[in-house]
């Protein structure tokens, strides 16, 4: 051993002994990782599930109401708010592809 090389001694070995204990342990972690995952899984596909709905009333809110039949003033309001609306939706999409 007076060589300098970082080599076990004769009886030891490299391996480290891993109480029964400590792999429970381990195995307790990674099921309440993987419950932890599968839960905030459920709550984007909830938010997912959600915002679909919404879009899908507002484009029958906006198939029932085209901007033909409403008044000057109110069309005036609701293509600003459209336009904001095209906007963000541009904006997500293309955040969503980087």
């Amino acid at each position: 051993m007076g060589d300098g090389k970082n080599t076990p001694s004769e009886g030891n070995s490299l391996k480290k002994y891993v109480s029964p204990q400590k792999s429970s342990e381990k195995k307790a972690q990674k099921e309440q990782l993987k419950s932890e995952v599968q839960i905030k899984s459920t709550a984007v596909t909830e938010a997912a599930l959600s915002l679909t709905k919404k879009i899908s009333e507002l484009l029958g809110e906006i198939e029932s109401k085209p901007l033909k039949s409403l008044e000057k003033k109110d069309k005036e309001k609701i293509t600003q708010s459209y336009e904001k609306l095209v906007l963000r939706i541009v904006k997500e999409i293309n955040n969503s592809r980087r």
